[in-house]
Order: structure tokens, then C-alpha cells, then sequence
């Protein structure tokens, strides 16, 4: 049937009837996706425009491309967080990381960490409602599950309530940031989350070990205390590919 104007580009058809049967476990996690040759020949394809279907894949974190052996479905876990759940006092305000509720066994690492007291750029006071330029503590690392990079987190606490306190150190002990503001009387009691799907910048692709491309789910969170005081804001860029996202309502 001849193609018309409106249609999508055959590449982007082929790409999603392949991630259609690798959903419905034709192509199995770890299993090899056929062969460029074999591609062209079902799909009465060129070759360029299976190689632009294989890379949408990549892109999404679907496949891997494997040297002289050809083009896998990724053997990858999502990382099932659970906002209600990991935000929960129970969970921080009793020494156990937030990540506990995410990866269970899995093995958790943070890289590149950096602290420093800096100026508030206006967009992080206008967050925090302080004013431009007061000195605020920034928490940056970068993140890995099962030695694979997942998400970049960077956070921004008020000076006058991360002084005297671990937030200030690298290692902020048992319960991480949360709990020391607890334990100096900041405990943040409500907490709201911002969540947007976009495309990585070029930074973000380095920074997380994407393919061009790839989507990433930008989280911006605020903590508040009993006050409604912004205690805590936290801006983290995920791999979307590594994250099953879920929220549990009570009724």
C-alpha cells in the first residue's frame, strides 16, 4: 500500500512493531533481536531504515547494541518507586534509606558527590522562598543500581537548617537528609512532586550513559514542615528506561 503524507516514517512503524513483540516476550530480556539482514528481508526494509528502527530502541533503553554479536533486549529490573512509600516517616524517620523501598537486594552506589554552601540562585530561592542569594547547602550525586548509572539528584537545604547538622558532611547518616531535619525540629511533614517526561540534553546523555535521544523523567520535589515551611528541595533527572513510577492512594 503506497505511503502517504500523514503516515509516520516507516522506521518509527518498525520500531514499534518490534517493541510490540519484545512486550509480548517474543524477544525475551537477554534474547537476540534477529539480524540486520534478516530484519530487512521481514520488513521489506532498506538497511538504513532498520538501523533507524534499532536505534529508536536503544535510544528508549530497550536494546543494546553488543559487538561483533549483534542487538539484545536489555536484561534490566525497573526500579519500582513507590513515592507514597519511600516519602513515608516510617521509612527515614527510622535510620533505613529511602532507597530500601525501591531496589530491595539490589546493590545501591553514589557517585561524583559533592557538597557545598552556596549562594541561591533565584530559581532555587524562589523555591525555598528565601531571598536571591542567601547560602543554602547543595547535595549532588549521581546514582547506580546494580553498577549502572539510574538518576542524577541534586538538593538544596536552607543554611540556617542544615547547620550543625550531618546534611553538611558527604555521609548524612541513617535516614539521610530527612532525618537530620527531623532530629534538629525541620521534620518535613508534607511533601509535593512535579514530574515531567522529556528528552536528555546532551549533558544529561554523558552525565547518565544514555543513548542519544533517550527519554528522562525530570522529578522536582518539595518537602515542607508542620509550618509549611520549604525545608527541602530536591531535583532529580531519571533514566526513564530504569523506573517504573507508582502512587498509592488511599481511599
Amino acid at each position: 500500500m503506497p505511503r502517504t503524507s500523514g503516515d509516520q516514517p516507516k522506521y518509527r512503524e518498525i520500531a514499534d512493531h518490534l517493541r510490540g513483540r519484545i512486550d509480548n516476550g517474543e524477544f525475551p530480556p537477554g534474547g537476540k533481536l534477529p539480524t540486520e539482514r534478516d530484519l530487512v528481508k521481514e520488513y521489506e526494509a532498506a538497511q538504513g531504515t532498520i538501523r533507524q528502527a534499532l536505534a529508536v530502541l536503544r535510544g528508549e533503553g530497550i536494546t543494546e547494541s553488543r559487538v561483533g554479536s549483534g542487538v539484545y533486549v536489555r536484561d534490566w529490573r525497573p526500579i519500582v518507586r513507590n513515592a507514597m512509600k519511600r516519602l513515608s516517616a516510617q521509612q527515614w524517620g527510622e535510620g533505613r534509606s529511602m532507597w530500601d523501598v525501591d531496589i530491595d537486594d539490589r546493590e545501591l552506589s553514589a557517585a561524583n558527590v559533592e557538597i557545598e554552601l552556596i549562594p541561591a540562585s533565584a530559581d532555587v530561592a524562589r523555591a525555598l522562598d528565601l531571598d536571591e542569594g542567601a547560602r543554602v547547602w547543595k547535595r549532588n550525586r549521581r546514582y547506580l543500581v546494580d553498577g549502572e548509572v539510574v538518576m542524577r539528584a541534586t538538593s538544596y537545604i536552607p543554611d540556617d537548617l542544615a547547620q550543625g547538622t550531618r546534611i553538611t558532611q558527604l555521609d548524612s547518616g541513617p535516614g539521610g537528609t530527612y532525618a537530620r531535619l527531623r532530629e534538629a525540629g525541620h521534620g518535613p511533614v508534607q511533601f509535593r512532586e512535579e514530574i515531567r517526561c522529556r528528552l536528555a540534553s546532551p549533558a544529561e546523555v554523558e552525565d547518565l550513559k544514555l543513548g542519544a535521544g533517550a527519554p528522562v523523567i525530570e522529578q522536582h520535589r518539595s518537602a515542607m514542615r508542620a509550618d509549611g515551611r520549604v525545608v527541602e528541595i530536591n531535583r532529580m533527572v531519571l533514566d526513564a528506561s530504569r523506573f517504573l513510577l507508582v502512587y498509592d492512594f488511599p481511599a
